[in-house]
């Protein structure tokens, strides 16, 4: 007689059987155990599980002391049969194949062949998992990279119905020439040096420039520069007048001046310029 390609005695082959009876017997013990203490989880008795287990390590560890060598855990597959006899036709034959059948059976077959089952546990499922993985992790990638283009609008050309007309460049010599027509000093510092000066007090202008829906058909260079256009001109009707409200009050410079520029409204879409200084008046 063989068992696993080897030749054996009868004596071998008692022993063999000696060992797979204790670890059924010791199945039974557990299982009963399990069933008179009703351990168990929503209705489903764990001996279902840990009676098989426990026949089969018996078995193995017996068989290595007295064989020799493993002999299948033979008693597990017996206890396994006994129990689902007992459990699903004996006791309760309407119940079928479920969770706790399904544990029982991988808990089995992983006690009768180890690498075969920790081979198809950690190589097969591990690797198509890993692949499942990688895989949604580049399809993940390419579909953010997708709407990260989607973000940006490709601009084809000026619209040539609109747009024949270049932008003119902001006359500065004409924005000096008002600014300086004004009789009135702008001064950055605050340090008046010896120069006598009065006190009359903080003054502020500001001026909102409202969003030009216009610059939206436009081309990208000449809504930059019609947008430029319009801060510059925002910023000197801010400058005129912060110097009426100072004039008003008998001064005719304004000390310590800053200029500010804030985005503001829903989204930014406006632009708020702030002019700011201490009122003075100079004496001449």
């Amino acid at each position: 007689m063989e068992i696993r390609n080897k030749k054996i005695d009868k004596k071998r082959l008692q022993r063999a059987i000696f060992c797979i009876g204790i670890g059924t017997a010791v199945g039974l013990l557990v299982y009963g155990i399990f069933l008179y203490f009703k351990i168990d989880i929503f209705g489903w008795n764990l001996g279902l599980i840990f009676a098989p287990l426990a026949a089969g390590y018996v078995e193995t560890i017996l068989a290595h002391r007295i064989i020799g060598e493993d002999i299948g855990a033979i008693s597990a597959f017996i206890l396994f049969i006994d129990t689902t006899f007992y459990s699903f036709i004996l006791k309760n034959p309407t119940l079928g194949f479920n969770l706790i059948t399904a544990g029982a059976i991988l808990v089995i077959l992983q006690a009768a062949f180890p690498t075969l089952i920790n081979y198809i546990l950690l190589v097969v499922v591990g690797g198509f998992l890993s692949l499942f993985v990688n895989t949604f992790k580049e399809y993940w990638r390419k579909l953010k990279l997708f709407m990260k283009k989607q973000q940006y609008v490709k601009w084809d050309g000026p619209d040539t119905e609109l747009n024949t007309e270049p932008i003119p460049a902001y006359d500065e010599t004409g924005s000096n020439e008002k600014i300086n027509g004004l009789d009135f000093f702008f001064i950055t510092s605050s340090d008046m040096k010896t120069r006598k000066h009065d006190i009359i007090g903080i003054y502020q202008s500001e001026i909102i420039l409202e969003k030009d829906k216009n610059l939206i058909k436009l081309g990208p260079q000449k809504a930059e520069i019609k947008q430029l256009n319009n801060i510059k001109a925002g910023k000197d009707e801010c400058l005129i007048r912060l110097s009426e409200q100072i004039k008003k009050n008998g001064g005719n410079g304004v000390l310590d001046l800053s200029m500010t520029y804030n985005l503001i409204g829903v989204g930014g879409d406006n632009i708020q310029i702030t002019a700011r200084g201490m009122g003075i008046n100079i004496k001449q």
